[in-house]
Parts: C-alpha cells; sequence; structure tokens
C-alpha cells in the first residue's frame, strides 16, 4: 500500500500541527539516539554490511538466543515481503481486520489467503498464517497462553506474530523465547515505533535458524541503510535507558480517552495500547480528517479503509497532553 496508511504528511499541503494518525512513541527520537546518528552521518559515504548482521549479536544477547536466528530488514514491511515471498503461492490466513501490509506481501507473491477473524483461527486452511499483536489498529491482544497453545494445535501452520508494538502495552511478553521450540513461529518486530525513527526504517524476523537459512537467500543486500544499523547498535546497547514508560504512557491514554467518552456521537472503542478506534455516530470518518486538518491543522487516521473494519472509524494516538485537549474541543465542535 503506497498511500493509505497512518501517517499520509506526504500527501497533506500545509503544516500539521499534531498528528494523532500515527502509532510511533508522540515525544518523538531520544535525544542521545539522535546526537548517534548525527555523529556518524560521514558513515553514508561507505557501503553499510549487505545484511546488517552485526546487529545479530546484539539482539540474541538481549533475546536471550542465538545470532542465528535473527535477520534484519528495512522496516518490519520488508520482512513481511520476505516472508511471503518465501511461502509464493501457498495458502495464508490473515486475522483482521488489521495491518494492509500483509495482504500486499500476499498478492505480490501470489498467495491464496482470507481474511478471518480471531474464533476462526482453528478452523482456518493455511500454511502461512499472520497475527499482529498488539494488534493495528484495534489494539486488542492474544496472551502468550492463546498463542502457544494454536501453535502447538496447528503444527502445519506456520505462524507469523508481528511485535511491531508490543513496547505499548503492559500486557504482553514477546514470545520469541518461543521460537527455539516451535518451528512454525516466525516473529517480526520494529525499532522504529518505541524509538521515533521510521524514517530509517529498521525492523527484524526472529525464527529458528532453519528458517532464517531460507529466508536469506531471499533478501536483497544493503536494504538496511548504515546510519539504521549506527542506530540499531546504540539501541540494543542502551534499550533500557531509551525506551519510554509505557505504563505513563497508558495512564495518559486512559484520561485521554475518558475525556472522549463524554463526547455525544462517537464511541470510544476498548484497546490495550496508546492508541485506538473511534466509532462515529451519524458522521463521516473522511469528512472529520477533512475538517480537522483545514481548521485545526489536526491529522487523525481515516480507518474506513482497514478491511473487514465495518462502519466509520478513526484511529488516534495519544500526543501530548496540550495537543489532546485541542483535539477534544475540536471534535466537540464538530458534533
Amino acid at each position: 500500500m503506497l498511500n493509505g496508511h497512518g501517517d499520509d504528511l506526504h500527501l497533506i499541503e500545509g503544516k500539521i500541527k499534531y498528528n494523532f494518525s500515527s502509532n510511533v512513541y508522540y515525544k518523538g527520537c531520544p535525544k542521545p539516539l539522535l546526537d548517534e546518528i548525527s555523529k556518524n552521518i560521514k558513515e553514508i559515504q561507505s557501503y553499510p554490511s549487505p545484511i546488517a548482521n552485526e546487529l545479530n549479536e546484539l539482539a540474541a544477547k538481549k533475546f536471550q538466543l542465538h545470532s542465528n536466528q535473527f535477520l534484519f530488514t528495512n522496516g518490519a514491511t520488508e520482512a513481511f515481503y520476505l516472508i511471503a515471498q518465501l511461502f509464493s503461492r501457498k495458502k495464508a490466513a490473515i486475522v483482521a481486520p488489521t495491518f494492509a501490509e500483509y495482504e500486499d506481501a500476499c498478492n505480490i507473491f501470489k498467495l491464496d489467503y482470507q481474511l478471518i477473524s480471531k474464533s476462526e483461527i482453528k478452523d482456518a486452511n493455511a500454511d502461512i498464517l499472520f497475527i499482529c499483536n498488539p494488534n493495528n489498529p484495534t489494539g486488542h491482544i492474544f496472551s502468550n497462553k492463546e498463542l502457544a497453545l494454536l501453535f502447538k494445535q496447528k503444527p502445519a501452520t506456520t505462524f507469523v506474530i508481528d511485535e511491531a508494538y508490543i513496547e505499548f502495552t503492559n500486557n504482553l511478553e514477546s514470545v520469541a523465547s518461543l521460537t527455539t521450540t516451535h518451528t512454525n513461529l516466525i516473529v517480526v518486530r520494529s525499532l522504529t515505533k518505541t524509538f521515533t525513527i521510521p524514517g530509517l526504517r529498521l525492523g527484524y524476523i526472529i525464527s529458528n535458524a532453519s528458517n532464517i537459512s531460507a529466508l536469506l537467500p531471499l533478501k536483497m543486500p544493503w536494504s538496511v541503510n548504515v546510519l539504521a544499523i549506527k542506530a540499531g547498535e546504540f539501541i540494543f546497547n542502551n534499550y533500557k535507558t531509551l525506551q519510554f514508560n509505557a505504563s505513563e504512557l497508558l495512564e495518559k491514554t486512559s484520561i485521554f480517552k475518558k475525556e472522549l467518552e463524554r463526547i455525544k456521537g462517537i464511541k470510544v472503542c476498548e484497546s490495550n495500547t496508546s492508541y485506538f478506534l473511534i466509532e462515529l455516530i451519524d458522521t463521516s470518518a473522511k469528512k472529520l480528517k477533512e475538517y480537522l486538518i483545514e481548521k485545526h491543522q489536526i491529522l487523525i487516521r481515516d480507518a474506513t479503509n482497514f478491511n473487514n473494519l465495518e462502519g466509520e472509524y478513526i484511529r488516534l494516538s495519544t500526543q501530548s497532553k496540550a495537543a489532546n485537549q485541542l483535539l477534544i474541543q475540536a471534535l466537540k465542535e464538530w458534533i
């Protein structure tokens, strides 16, 4: 999907003051990380390593796994395209509504795919099954216990678990450790959301060594640029000090949602993350988005293009207290 994602600033003329449409952490990239990236700017004069495997050891140390269980990619999106290529022309299932790139990857590599609900997973006839956990756009989660049971019940199905937003909730732990005991598990993660570096594009795959070996020949060399590699090294060496406080973010989200719930004409949906859906009653998501851009320089996510999400929905991601209050006031004016 070249256009239609949440952060479509590149399509909008004029200045946006407050961006609620993107799920990346609202306070921006930590200053020490920005300084590290700036310090290494001259490195762009040289080629990066072909597969960015200097990051493997650092990631392995964080997850207490072996370095041959990792493959770094140009954002999580490249990971999904590599995985779909590996399963080209086979059967796929996607738990929806969810991130559109799973579908796009399946279309490009000619997988026969179906969109299913959570309750349909057990009966799905699929070689590969995509689950976003926590899910985008709903913020819903599968517990580790639920997932482990599915891996065991469906050994012929390879599960792709997208953990791009796992650090935006306190209700989950990564299933990365299960890659040592379940050969039908591929985990995809991202460093761009938590550390607010989506422009650098840095994601990675965690699986067993056999799956990684099968994916490696499909990967384009040098897809991870040298600044992304330097940023990744710094992040893994300073992960805990750079990572935001999820409890603090979720507390702000709770306050934000309670104030939104007082506004008539909208329904705030349940979520385990700092982003969440709002159902609009008797109004258009498209028109509301246009109004907020034109009158308030506020950008929201029109969620009506998520497949298997029926109705008029927008998605919001918690921002600063001041920004949240301005959006609340703008919504009251619109309603």
